[in-house]
């Protein structure tokens, strides 16, 4: 088993969303903070990458969410690294929150690249297990989809000049606002009393989206149950490419005291005929 690696970092007001908990895109963050420091043991602290002109790239993502954080919790990141066939890096990760409980398991791949190859790290210890096996598929025709134009702003780009997982994480998550706005109608949340959560789900990416660039999000809702369903989103590029696909459970809790409920009819009447 590889060595566990610890860092700890503290939430703060700004990491809250509109469901008033620790946003998503944080624990990623604290996730590639504890990544970097990690590459630092190895040999490869990011000044030497920047000075090197070596690239860090994020590759695909398998996340779940398992205990609500608020502001000022001491969050507790345990990571493993394994070295890839492709000398790709695949981490497996645990945050903790300060009362000792899991609050996200996130299991993601990286690379180091170098004049467009990949670099091995020496003395990273190669894979002993099974790395998650995703199940997204591809949408067989554009019918019930919505499409949304995005524009990939030049500031979401990090020190390596390419888009990190959590700016990724974002253009999905406009998705999700815009399907909800122009299908559901937002109101309906407070009409309601429900709201959905993000529970965890898969993120491919198959070509890193350009800063800068416009793409389509193609959003559609692969299955539906009773408190929960899972929705699906592709990017696309201006040429017809597909450039990231994500897979996410939301579940149907009350916004009042963020307990898991049935769906609304009301909302199931209204994205009825976007499910796959």
């Amino acid at each position: 088993m590889s060595q566990i690696y610890r860092k700890t970092l503290t939430t703060r007001h700004f990491d809250l969303d509109w469901n008033r908990h620790v946003t998503s895109r944080t624990y990623e963050r604290f996730a590639y903070d504890a990544r970097c420091e990690v590459l630092k043991e190895f040999g490869y602290p990011i000044e030497l990458l920047l000075n090197l002109n070596i690239s860090y790239f994020p590759g695909s993502t398998k996340v779940r969410f398992l205990n609500q954080q608020f502001v000022n919790s001491e969050i507790t990141v345990e990571s493993q690294i394994y070295g890839l066939d492709d000398a790709s890096l695949l981490w497996k990760q645990t945050i903790l929150g300060a009362d000792g409980k899991k609050a996200c398991e996130i299991e993601t791949t990286s690379r180091l690249v170098q004049d467009g190859k990949n670099i091995r790290i020496p003395n990273v210890p190669e894979i002993n297990i099974l790395p998650y096996q995703f199940t997204i598929h591809p949408k067989p025709t554009l019918q019930n989809t919505v499409e949304h134009n995005y524009y990939i702003p030049f500031s979401d780009m990090n020190c390596f000049w390419n888009l990190p997982s959590d700016s990724i994480w974002k253009i999905f998550e406009e998705g999700r606002f815009l399907f909800f706005k122009e299908i559901v109608d937002l109101n309906l949340i407070k009409e309601t009393d429900s709201t959905t959560f993000f529970m965890g789900g898969e993120i491919l990416i198959y070509k890193q989206p350009d800063p800068g660039s416009h793409v389509k999000i193609i959003s559609w809702i692969e299955s539906f149950e009773k408190i929960r369903f899972y929705f699906r989103q592709d990017i696309i590029d201006s040429n017809g490419n597909l450039l990231a696909s994500m897979k996410d459970e939301q579940l149907f809790v009350s916004l009042s005291n963020s307990r898991p409920r049935r769906a609304p009819a009301a909302f199931f009447d209204k994205i009825e005929r976007f499910i796959e």
